[in-house]
């Protein structure tokens, strides 16, 4: 060893000694100083990659990750570290890269083949994440995070033979009864057992490493006090289950961030005028988008799987499409609204491009002749959605406050600083009225062209309502459309929480739901009568 790669090397023992009593700062310096002698080095640029990663450098970390697998590319340890670096930024494509090279180089490697399946589900590709946890099983049979996953992807998307056999595999080789119990009840759920849920719920003691299965056993204790009406001890486990929702995923989340994002567009729009704005020209309006807004449950989901009917129609639902938008435009108007009254024409023309080409990144069905952008709390967006496309249409799904408001409030959302609001029912009230309040401004303002469309015309009056709607969208109505449940049972893509509602009838037993809480919306009542008489409800 020559003296320079001695005193790299020397660097690189210093630094790892010095990780391990947790001065991080002093062994970054020392690993970066070996890699100024000697930037082949391996561990100095395998440790630094560690370093930068535990230090939430996760961009710096790739790029130390990347030499590392120059210098060893059949290291299962750098690709697999490589691999969560990518997902830690959501480059999901690139993570399963580097997790397939791990389970190709070690094909009895079950976290590899897991966590390929923890990705194809992010990417919301069901069948590809459900054939790479059968394979984890396969390799391991006793790996309870692969049943878990497995389960629950059976469970969401309502292959319920698919569960029940799922769970008579693992009655023969879980030794944890109480896991065997918990997955037994969800299928007592589905078969409408829900006494026999109870009993076996109420008595289940699960360790704290089932965090997810602790909280989800309130859900389902909360869901089958429901059904048999005892509506005080149902509150009480939605109440318990959201605690543990904040407790559990919640803590790092600021809820008062979207509120600010919310409150910011509702004091901004209120004194505008709109005629100081300058105006442009449309080449070709035939290409204005369409988007599906409302308030978080309050049947859109309903309303994408109807349309969805019309093989002329492809609804994208629930994509970052218009979010990529606003991050391109706050690189011209850094966050400063102000700035949409002053865009120049060509600017206008080259973000309309923009959108309608990250549109088309989700697009599935290239012979749609109308698109529909489904995304219901694009509400909040209509003023910056309007400056540049003032001839889009929205069809705005309605649904009574008070049943909108306990549908968000007992819904399982992944949580995010929007999603944080519905924990409680007083926090999910008073967002209601702030998003209501910004569309009344909105609607004052603009001269918005928009089809309402009320949950309950539709599942009481369907074929009207429906044809309206239709119509509105210069489509043809067909009696293909009374049966969407039937087209909804094909797909298991359904990525909002509403897939067991929309596989099934119309039924009415949504409507008016909320009566059977009415003492718990005592405290709300001035908060949502407004909007009750506001929309006729």
């Amino acid at each position: 060893m020559n003296k320079i790669n001695f005193n790299a090397n020397y660097l690189v023992i210093n630094a790892v000694n010095l990780i391990k009593k947790k001065n991080y700062l002093e062994a970054k310096n020392l690993l970066e100083r070996a890699l100024s002698i000697n930037s082949e080095l391996f561990e100095a640029n395998y440790n630094l990659a560690i370093l930068n990663f535990q230090l939430g450098n996760i961009e710096s970390s790739i790029i130390n990750f990347e030499k590392s697998k120059k210098l060893k590319p059949k290291s299962t340890q750098v690709c697999f570290n490589l691999a969560l670096a990518y997902d830690r930024l959501n480059k999901l494509d690139l993570a399963i890269i580097n997790f397939k090279k791990v389970a190709k180089l070690e094909p009895i490697n079950e976290l590899a083949f897991y966590n390929i399946g923890i990705m194809y589900k992010k990417k919301l590709d069901l069948i590809k994440a459900e054939k790479y946890f059968k394979k984890t099983i396969y390799i391991n049979q006793s790996y309870t995070p692969a049943y878990n996953d497995l389960f629950g992807l059976y469970e969401s998307s309502n292959q319920l033979d698919k569960y029940n056999f799922l769970l008579d595999e693992a009655k023969r080789i879980f030794s944890d009864q109480n896991l065997l119990k918990f997955y037994s009840a969800i299928s007592h759920y589905h078969k409408k057992n829900y006494h026999k849920v109870i009993e076996i719920l109420e008595n289940l003691e699960l360790n704290k490493n089932y965090s997810h299965q602790n909280l989800t056993r309130h859900s389902f204790l909360a869901k089958s006090y429901d059904r048999i009406k005892n509506f005080d001890k149902a509150y009480y486990h939605f109440k318990i289950n959201n605690e543990l929702v904040n407790n559990y995923y919640g803590k790092n989340i600021n809820e008062r961030i979207f509120i600010n994002f919310v409150e910011k567009r509702l004091e901004f729009f209120k004194d505008i005028d709109l005629k100081n704005w300058k105006q442009f020209q449309i080449k070709n309006q035939s290409t204005e988008p369409t988007f599906l807004i409302g308030f978080p449950r309050s049947g859109t989901t309903l309303l994408d799987t109807i349309l969805r009917t019309n093989n002329t129609v492809e609804v994208i639902e629930e994509k970052p499409i218009l979010r990529n938008f606003l991050i391109e435009l706050e690189k011209k108007t850094k966050n400063d609204l102000n700035h949409l009254d002053n865009l120049s024409e060509e600017y206008i023309l080259e973000m309309r491009n923009f959108y309608f080409n990250e549109r088309s990144k989700f697009q599935e069905n290239e012979k749609a002749n109308l698109i529909i952008d489904k995304m219901p709390l694009n509400i909040i967006h209509i003023g910056e959605i309007l400056r540049f496309f003032p001839k889009a249409k929205f069809v705005f799904a309605l649904r009574n406050p008070y049943d909108c408001v306990l549908s968000c409030f007992i819904q399982q959302f992944t949580l995010n600083p929007a999603m944080k609001n519905f924990l409680t029912i007083e926090s999910s009230a008073l967002l209601y009225d702030l998003v209501m309040k910004l569309w009344k401004v909105y609607n004052k303002k603009f001269l918005i062209n928009c089809h309402f469309i009320k949950y309950e015309d539709t599942v009481k009056n369907f074929e009207n309502t429906t044809k309206d709607l239709f119509k509105y969208l210069e489509l043809n109505w067909t009696e293909e459309a009374k049966n969407f449940f039937m087209n909804a049972r094909k797909r298991i893509d359904i990525s909002t929480p509403s897939h067991t509602q929309v596989i099934s009838p119309l039924y009415t037993g949504s409507v008016d739901r909320w009566k059977n809480y009415e003492k718990q919306f005592k405290k709300v009542k001035k908060i949502l009568d407004p909007w009750v008489n506001e929309f006729n409800f």
